[in-house]
């Protein structure tokens, strides 16, 4: 395995990090970067990133990062020979875990002299301090591997190095789905010098010191939920939040700065209420349960619910827009189908559904590019046109995205005439929704409310 360069600017790596950012762009709805200016310049850097979403979260940090960064994976992904290849050359390290079997620790000394080298000439170094990921929303115990690493290439250098940890925070409106938003918010940087004198008189102690450090500005970067044992409550909450805008006054639910802050906000005040009245948190609970679970066998959203009638006048007034584009979404459906479906077929065989995103994402890197050219050979070879051919090929993205944004937009436009049938044939359990849906709201506003 060609490790031993893997430190080194890569032009074959550079002409394909566009394509791969400009793939991993198209995936989401938006993307909000903040705090670019913490990045430190000719220094070398550790990022230190929160880990939901697989290898999702190493695109989203080599998207909003420039250069060549080395990343840490876990080493089972390297077994297969041609597999480790690849990876290497993506800038992946291995990092070996007792469950990958007790001999195979002592490899993770070769790799952390490697993680040393790529330091020592002020590159930079990207690791997820949890170790794994998962999907709540919360920080969980960092690794110690992230201190050890930081302070074992100071010490190699004499503790002149100058080694600076930038924590990143990651932020997913959705986990799983295509288009929708992603924050990625950079943090102060945190300089491992300050801790000489600690970790040369008690490494340990420093370990927990810096690692406490890192954990407190990564919880300020990302939504965090501390109360375990009210982190559904919590998160749905937070989540029913974002569509009532009397419970977010002033608050931004794009994707951008004001939505964290505003969630941190919320999270901290629904926490405080929970600790100091379990029994209606308790209550609290089984509603939000309940309003979900009705809205889920009704598969409606919470959105739907903001009014209590929609004007069929307007609902109607919709149809002859469906109707003229209706010619150019069957255009991009038909065209982009295959490079789209074959993703969303192949995930229903991954177990963890952290992994959907990162398999979605990759196949369509290879998958649109490839049905793309196969496609316009198809039709050169039809119209025998080169112009043709061309038109064709520039017309497929743009028709993709009016395909998808058509299908989203009849979606809402049925919920919608379906919240009406149901309003007239079920009177009684719409309204049931909404005095549920109101007591809810209402605890919310009592819980945030400024006083």
């Amino acid at each position: 395995m060609a490790q031993h360069n893997i430190e080194k600017w890569d032009p074959a790596y550079a002409l394909l990090k566009p394509f791969v950012r400009l793939n991993f762009r198209g995936y989401f709805r938006s993307i909000r970067i903040r705090g670019k200016e913490h990045i430190p310049r000719d220094q070398p850097v550790i990022y230190a990133p929160n880990h939901h979403n697989a290898l999702m979260d190493a695109l989203a940090v080599l998207y909003a990062l420039p250069g060549q960064p080395v990343f840490f994976a876990r080493s089972d992904i390297f077994r297969n020979p041609f597999i480790a290849r690849i990876l290497t050359f993506l800038k992946l390290l291995p990092i070996y875990r007792i469950r990958d079997g007790y001999n195979s620790l002592q490899n993770n000394e070769k790799i952390m002299r490697k993680a040393e080298d790529v330091l020592a000439q002020k590159k930079s170094l990207v690791i997820f301090p949890e170790g794994d990921h998962a999907p709540e929303r919360r920080l969980r115990p960092l690794k110690k591997g992230i201190c050890r690493m930081a302070f074992q290439a100071e010490e190699r250098q004499g503790f002149e190095l100058g080694l600076q940890i930038v924590p990143v925070g990651l932020d997913y409106d959705n986990f799983y789905k295509f288009q929708h938003d992603l924050g990625i918010r950079f943090g102060r940087p945190i300089p491992v010098d300050p801790y000489r004198e600690l970790y040369r008189q008690n490494p340990s102690k420093a370990h927990i010191a810096l690692k406490k450090e890192i954990a407190g500005e990564l919880k300020q970067l990302m939504v965090h939920i501390a109360d375990q044992h009210h982190h559904d409550l919590i998160n749905n909450l937070r989540k029913i939040g974002h569509t009532q805008k009397k419970v977010h006054p002033g608050g931004s639910f794009s994707g951008g700065a004001g939505r964290l802050e505003e969630d941190q906000k919320l999270i901290k005040a629904f926490e405080k209420k929970c600790s100091e009245e379990p029994q209606r948190a308790a209550f609290l609970d089984r509603q939000v349960r309940l309003f979900v679970r009705i809205l889920d066998r009704l598969n409606l959203r919470t959105w739907v619910f903001n009014r209590s009638h929609y004007s069929w006048l307007s609902l109607l007034a919709r149809l002859p827009i469906f109707a003229v584009l209706l010619p150019l979404f069957l255009y991009g459906l038909v065209s982009n189908a295959l490079p789209f479906f074959l993703p969303v077929l192949a995930i229903r065989k991954i177990k963890d559904p952290q992994f959907w995103s990162s398999f979605k994402n990759g196949l369509a890197l290879v998958l649109f590019p490839l049905f793309y050219l196969l496609q316009t050979v198809v039709v050169a070879v039809l119209t025998d046109s080169a112009w043709m051919a061309a038109a064709y090929l520039v017309s497929l993205p743009p028709t993709g995205y009016l395909a998808f944004y058509y299908y989203v937009g009849l979606k809402k436009w049925w919920a919608r005439v379906r919240y009406n049938v149901l309003l007239k044939k079920h009177p009684r359990l719409i309204r049931k929704i909404h005095h549920l849906r109101e007591d809810i709201l209402h605890t919310m506003d009592e819980w945030t409310a400024r006083k």
